[in-house]
């Protein structure tokens, strides 16, 4: 937390872009400013908000983004990188990305609380009430996924809301968990108040909050039904699933977003801020200043022949075994080849460098299916704007699909099954676009794959396992416990060449074993150096009222 401090002005006065494109991402530095002096029109107030949407996530979406939500999900196989820690439950304080993925939820929240702090600033000049608190629901709106993220994660962690009294003071015990999905809850549902209902490409919108809350009640409504929640939040898991189910019809009801036709368009540089997406970080194409790129390419694709040139090490990165081996078994076509290179596939908008002008899947022995997802190709696929260090992509944090999942899901609620016709038809909608087949009854497992092979290699599953386990530890630590984590297999190899199977090849590494202790992350050690209070008991949060 030692950085958030100095951050808060860089934040503010950064520049940020490269001149490649204009709109609400290009800030321009002014070096006279000071925290006294800002906050004078509404351009500032939106300024000031601008950095939110990629900097100050930079350290968090950058590897952590899907060694975690992925890697711990058991969605990747790296059995000759470090990262492989994630996939066997071996980390500790020490592990490489936690610190910085944790400062970096921080660094989210400081910005945020800098903007929520200061910024009635602007009334005093004349800017309206609306257009301020339309800028505090943007901030409230990252705070609020910023503390969904560290909650998730961490379980307990403080709540901040004077970065500079912190600053003082960095020794300070954590909060209760319920109290900090309360926190984030009650700040998107301020977002979703007073989010415009439409806004410039990038920026976030009422409907972008309420799939935000949509996701947050289906949280809330899992750590109710394992009667988690003390007598303080008495709100049961039926009225959180209604929440859920009311928050996400908004979105779907909103004619502006609707999901892409073909679902590997989602995921090309030149489709940034479609009509499916209500969250995306704002990466800025072309630029090379630090904390404005999308790394993410750099380090999963598989060879510079496939990137143009550009930085690729991710060779040694591959789907897992288990993630494979269900969506062949469910013989997904769009989603398979839009998640990993398999042999045989073939993608007409990627290797433009190419004799071929086109990348075509060779088939290979003991070769594993490197990742798809994220890789945008190189200047020859981009229009020119992928550069090293940086492929273009906004990354896709919440997307419409994700709302109709979630919106059958708050239907199902307690009940074993549903044949509702309203989750059917938004959970059909999904299938089909993947050219699979509709379901005329919805279950758990139903839901439970649609979101695995839907979002792959989009950082969500792992947290799927950790809300399912505030009411179902059992079954979760059970299922881990099962999973074919880091294990070899072939895939349409020369070996099957048609097929999948598992091998009996062993690298006899350590893993540990799921247990309750394991589904939260340990604290970075760097940060209990810094406040050695994070391993003292939990507080309540003074909500003052």
């Amino acid at each position: 937390m030692k950085k958030i401090l100095k951050l808060l002005l860089l934040l503010l006065l950064i520049t940020i872009g490269s001149g490649c494109r204009k709109d609400f991402l290009d800030v321009d530095s002014k070096t006279n400013l000071t925290l006294d002096n800002y906050f004078t029109s509404y351009e500032e107030c939106r300024n000031a908000t601008a950095p939110l949407y990629n900097i100050v996530w930079y350290e968090f979406s950058t590897r952590f983004y899907f060694n975690l939500g992925d890697g711990r999900g058991n969605n990747l196989f790296t059995p000759y990188s470090s990262d492989e820690s994630f996939i066997r439950l071996t980390e500790t304080g020490e592990t490489p990305m936690l610190n910085e993925a944790f400062e970096s939820l921080y660094i989210v929240v400081t910005q945020a609380d800098y903007v929520v702090n200061n910024i009635d600033k602007a009334l005093e000049h004349n800017v309206t009430v609306k257009h301020v608190n339309a800028c505090k629901g943007e901030a409230r709106f990252m705070r609020g996924l910023a503390y969904w993220y560290l909650g998730s994660i961490w379980r307990d962690v403080p709540i901040i809301e004077d970065p500079a009294a912190t600053a003082k003071n960095f020794q300070i015990r954590p909060n209760f968990f319920e109290d900090v999905l309360q926190y984030a809850i009650r700040d998107l549902e301020f977002a979703a108040e007073w989010l415009p209902g439409t806004d410039v490409p990038g920026r976030v919108t009422k409907s972008s909050a309420n799939a935000a809350l949509a996701r947050l009640y289906i949280t809330a409504a899992c750590y109710a039904r394992g009667n988690k929640f003390t007598s303080r939040w008495p709100t049961t898991a039926s009225e959180y699933y209604t929440k859920a189910r009311v928050a996400a019809k908004k979105v779907i009801d909103d004619p502006q977003y609707k999901l892409m036709e073909d679902y590997e368009e989602l995921f090309r540089m030149q489709n940034n801020n479609n009509s499916e997406s209500l969250f995306a970080l704002q990466f800025v194409p072309g630029s090379s200043v630090y904390g404005t790129g999308n790394r993410n390419q750099e380090y999963l694709g598989s060879s510079t022949l496939l990137t143009g040139g550009l930085n690729a090490w991710g060779g040694s990165t591959f789907a897992s075994g288990e993630l494979v081996e269900l969506m062949h078994n469910r013989t997904e076509t769009k989603r398979k080849k839009a998640t990993f290179f398999y042999p045989g596939a073939t993608y007409e908008y990627l290797g433009g460098n190419t004799p071929e002008g086109r990348w075509v899947v060779k088939q290979a022995d003991y070769r594993y299916p490197n990742i798809k997802k994220h890789i945008v190709g190189g200047p020859a696929d981009t229009d020119g704007m992928a550069i090293n260090d940086n492929s273009g992509l906004a990354t896709p944090m919440i997307r419409l699909a994700e709302v109709y999942l979630l919106y059958a899901e708050a239907i199902l609620g307690l009940d074993a099954s549903t044949m509702d016709t309203e989750a059917l038809k938004y959970f059909n909608m999904v299938r089909e676009r993947a050219v699979m087949d509709p379901v005329d009854e919805i279950t758990l497992a139903d839901l439970w794959h649609e979101r695995r092979v839907e979002l792959a290699l989009e950082g969500q599953f792992w947290y799927d396992m950790v809300r399912r386990a505030y009411w179902d530890e059992q079954w979760v630590i059970t299922y881990m416990n099962n999973q074919n984590r880091s294990r070899y297999y072939y895939y349409m190899s020369n070996s099957v060449p048609n097929g999948f199977t598992w091998r009996d090849q062993t690298d006899e590494k350590e893993s540990n074993l799921a247990t309750p202790q394991r589904l939260r992350l340990p604290y970075p050690a760097t940060e209990l150096i810094i406040n050695p209070l994070l391993k003292e008991s939990p507080v309540q949060f003074d909500f003052g009222n």
